[in-house]
């Protein structure tokens, strides 16, 4: 009874996880059409785009939180303003560079994401085929913990390059504004989780192995 509720999950585990990589390769092909054809729109008439980034908010030990601003930035820029709630800096802009760096972390993410999903897909598939401690399986969580480990770094090395220039065009604001974390210490934890994980399953196959050969 209990395998058959184990393979019950692992059939709903696997229908999610297609539905979701599903739902990331639309992500991915949408961002890379919406980055292909934005100078057309913004050439039709100086049509202005939004991009966004997360930022910080204050400096000091008395941070400031009137954040909501807008006005004449650059030529570019037609306004911006400042999400409490998230920490996010948004435009309206009509600077196509500044559309492709802020978007360029979201795209980093969503190819990531599929990626990750892929694998999990293919290790849920091995539990369903009967054999979920194959020496591919091994191989495909440490590579998990790669993917994870090379996204979080990437995407927020990204976001923070994209705050920086915007935030560089943008004149002096009140309050102060600075590109948001350099890195993210929680997803390098979860990497490291699943590295640590990936050695155990490697380790408790040999194990099996030696286990089969001495009887």
């Amino acid at each position: 009874m209990s395998t058959t509720k184990d393979l019950r999950l692992a059939r709903s585990v696997k229908v999610l996880l297609d539905f979701i990589f599903g739902l990331l390769v639309f992500a991915c092909i949408a961002l890379v059409l919406w980055i292909a054809i934005a100078p057309w729109i913004l050439g039709r008439g100086g049509i202005p785009g939004t991009a966004s980034v997360a930022v910080t908010i204050g400096s000091g030990d008395e941070p400031q939180f009137a954040v909501t601003f807008a006005g004449s930035t650059t030529d570019e820029i037609r306004a911006a303003f400042v999400d409490t709630a998230e920490g996010t800096l948004r435009l309206e802009t009509t600077s196509y560079f500044l559309l492709l760096i802020t978007n360029a972390a979201r795209l980093v993410a969503a190819v990531g994401l599929a990626y990750i999903t892929y694998l999990l897909r293919a290790v849920v598939q091995a539990v369903l085929d009967g054999d979920p401690f194959a020496p591919e399986n091994s191989r495909r969580i440490r590579q998990l913990g790669y993917a994870v480990l090379l996204v979080g770094i990437l995407r927020t090395a990204v976001e923070n390059l994209a705050a920086a220039e915007v935030l560089r065009r943008l004149p002096t604001t009140e309050p102060l504004l600075g590109p948001g974390p350099a890195f993210d210490v929680e997803v390098i934890l979860v990497a490291l989780l699943i590295l640590l994980l990936a050695h155990i399953w490697s380790y408790g196959r040999e194990l099996e192995r030696e286990k089969a050969l001495t009887i």
